[in-house]
């Protein structure tokens, strides 16, 4: 006679799926936080970053990881230090912005469960965007200053040098000020911007798996 034991196993391995199915896959990971096949997916129904023309599907798909894996960190990051909880935050606009980018409320619902997702993910996902936003438009961008030789150089860089050469007459500083003082000033937020992931990277861990 078996022991009691191995006619337990024996019971257990004949009820068990010949062939296990995977429901979810970890693509990589945020200090503890996974980042989700699923999270993907939802990532590219929102249109959270656009393809190129020339994109192949696997480039894409990578960027589209790193994208997400971005978004991640920068919501932890927020909520490490304890800033996420000071922030004016409005998930319903972000909500709504992702709703409309997804093709409309009418066919949010049937696509998220086509890829099996749910309302629940979409609003996880509109958090981590307004969090973010709001720390970029109520901390980041009003740090930023730009001064007469910001401009000047800009001037230089992006409507002189351009029709050197060509004969024409480039207008003059004042009739573009305006414009070049919205493009600096959205330079150096992207600098702020950049400079803040970069820190937050080195505070919390990114691993990356090797999927197929």
């Amino acid at each position: 006679m078996k022991p009691l034991t191995s006619v337990v196993i024996s019971l257990i391995l004949l009820y068990l799926p010949a062939v296990a199915e995977t429901v979810d896959e970890v693509v990589a990971a945020v200090g503890t936080t996974p980042i989700l096949r699923s999270d993907l997916r939802l990532a590219e129904l929102v249109r959270l970053i656009e393809p190129t023309p020339a994109e192949s599907t696997d480039d894409f798909g990578l960027r589209l990881l790193e994208a997400r894996i971005r978004l991640e960190l920068q919501f932890r990051d927020l909520e490490a230090s304890g800033t996420l909880y000071r922030l004016d935050i409005d998930v319903s606009s972000a909500r709504t912005a992702l709703v409309e980018r997804a093709g409309g409320a009418a066919a949010v619902a049937p696509a998220l469960a086509a890829s099996g997702l749910t309302a629940a993910d979409l609003d996880e996902l509109a958090l981590r965007i307004a969090v973010v936003n709001a720390y970029v438009e109520q901390r980041l961008r009003p740090r930023v200053r730009v001064g007469s030789d910001e401009l000047r150089t800009a001037y230089q860089e992006l409507v002189v040098a351009p029709i050197e050469g060509t004969g024409q007459t480039p207008p003059p500083l004042e009739s573009v000020q305006e414009q070049l003082h919205l493009l600096v000033a959205e330079r150096a937020l992207n600098a702020e911007i950049e400079r803040w992931i970069a820190s937050a990277a080195e505070q919390i861990e990114v691993t990356r798996f090797q999927v197929r």
